[in-house]
C-alpha cells in the first residue's frame, strides 16, 4: 500500500515537472515568435515607410557588417538596395546629427568656437601624457583618447599571417608588447562574420619592413607613421608605402579617410555601427576614437559622425579603422568601451598600441 502511495506521488511529481517544462517551452516559443514578428514589422516600416533616411540607414548599417549584408535584399529589390548603397545620405528628409555641442553656430561664430575647443583641449587634464573623454551623439556614445607624444604609438602584429592563423584579442596585443593601452586596427578576411582574424585585408608594415601583403600589388588605404612619427594616409601598395617613408602601419578599406591635410571628407554616409578611428593633430597629438554600437544605449555612429568628431578635436589627418564587433579601446588593464559581438571579443590581425611614457 505504501509503495502504491509513493508511486502515485512520484507520478504526480513527474507530471507537474513535465507541465512546468512544457509551459516554460511554450512561453519561450511564444516570446520568440512575438519578437520575430516585432522585428519583422520594424524592418518593414524602415524599408517601406515614408522615410528615405530610414531606408538608407537600414541598408547601409547592414551592408557594413560581415554577417547581415544579405538582409536588405529580403525586403527590397536589388536595384533599390544598390541605389541606397551609393546614395549620399538619404534624401530630403536627411537630419544632420549633432555631436556634443547642441546650440546652433553661424559662420561668424566658427572662429570663436574653434578657439574655445582648442582652449578646452589644451587644459591639463592629461595624466601620464594621455587624456580620455566620453563622447556622445544623438545615436551613440563612446570614448576618445588623446596621446600627446606620437612616438609612443606602435603597431602590434602577429608572429605570422595566413588564412589558417588565428588573431589575438586586443588585451593580448597589449600584454605581449608591454603596452599600456590601445585600439583595434585594420580589417581582415571575415566571410559571413566567421573570420579567424589571422589574415589581414591588405598589407602590414613593421619596423620599416613589409611583413604581410608584399605581393598583393593593389592599392589599399594605408595608415601609418614615418620615422618622425607623423601620420601617413596614402592610397598605395606596400612597396609605395615603404618608398614614401613608412616605418609601420596597416590598411583599411578604400574610402575610409575622414580628414586629409586639414580637409574633412564630405558625405561619407554609412549606417549606425560601432566605429574605430585614428587621427593626428598638427602638433603631433594622436587621437583615438571608439564608438559603441548595436545596443540600446548606443545604436552607433555614421562615417560622417566620425568626421565631425575628428574635426572638432583638431585632426589634421584621420581615418577609420575596422569597426563593428572588432571595435574596442583598452587602457591600464581596463576595457573602456562595450563591445558589440554576440560571442564576445574578436581575434584581430593587428592593433594600434600605446607604449609606456618615457620619463627622464
Amino acid at each position: 500500500m505504501e509503495e502504491t502511495v509513493k508511486d502515485n506521488k512520484n507520478h504526480k511529481a513527474v507530471h507537474v515537472l513535465g507541465a512546468v517544462i512544457g509551459n516554460s517551452a511554450l512561453l519561450l516559443v511564444t516570446t520568440l515568435f512575438i519578437f520575430v514578428v516585432f522585428l519583422f514589422s520594424v524592418i518593414l516600416i524602415l524599408t517601406h515607410g515614408p522615410s528615405e533616411r530610414a531606408r538608407y540607414i537600414f541598408v547601409n548599417s547592414c551592408n557594413e557588417t560581415s554577417a547581415l549584408k544579405f538582409l536588405p535584399y529580403w525586403f527590397l529589390n536589388d536595384d533599390e538596395v544598390d541605389r541606397l548603397l551609393t546614395g549620399d545620405g538619404g534624401g530630403d528628409d536627411y537630419i544632420e546629427l549633432k555631436y556634443r555641442v547642441t546650440e546652433a553656430r553661424d559662420a561668424d561664430s566658427e572662429s570663436a568656437f574653434a578657439t574655445e575647443i582648442e582652449e578646452e583641449l589644451s587644459d591639463d587634464g592629461f595624466e601620464g601624457g594621455i587624456k580620455i573623454e566620453d563622447i556622445f551623439g544623438d545615436t551613440y556614445r563612446g570614448k576618445i583618447m588623446l596621446i600627446k607624444d606620437p612616438s609612443r604609438i606602435t603597431v602590434g602584429v602577429l608572429p605570422s599571417y595566413s588564412e589558417d592563423a588565428y588573431g589575438k584579442y586586443l588585451y593580448k596585443f597589449i600584454e605581449d608588447n608591454g603596452a599600456v593601452g590601445g585600439i583595434n586596427g585594420g580589417g581582415f578576411a571575415d566571410e559571413e562574420g566567421k573570420g579567424r582574424g589571422g589574415c589581414p585585408d591588405g598589407f602590414v608594415i613593421k619596423n620599416g619592413k613589409i611583413i604581410y601583403g608584399e605581393d598583393l600589388g593593389v592599392c589599399n588605404n594605408f595608415v601609418g607613421f614615418d620615422k618622425d612619427h607623423k601620420m601617413m594616409l596614402k592610397s598605395c601598395t606596400a612597396a609605395q608605402a615603404i618608398k614614401a617613408g613608412a616605418v609601420e602601419g596597416i590598411t583599411f578599406e578604400m574610402g575610409s579617410v575622414l580628414v586629409r591635410d586639414g580637409n574633412p571628407a564630405k558625405k561619407l554616409g554609412g549606417g549606425y555601427n560601432p566605429r574605430t578611428a585614428i587621427g593626428q593633430k598638427a602638433d603631433g597629438t594622436v587621437i583615438m576614437v571608439v564608438i559603441e554600437g548595436r545596443h540600446a544605449a548606443s545604436l552607433g555612429a555614421t562615417r560622417d559622425d566620425l568626421v565631425d568628431i575628428m574635426v572638432e578635436y583638431g585632426a589634421e589627418n584621420a581615418t577609420m579603422l575596422d569597426g563593428g564587433s572588432s571595435a574596442e579601446m583598452r587602457y591600464n588593464g581596463e576595457q573602456l568601451t562595450r563591445g558589440s559581438g554576440l560571442i564576445g571579443m574578436r581575434g584581430l590581425p593587428n592593433a594600434i598600441l600605446i607604449m609606456p611614457e618615457v620619463t627622464e
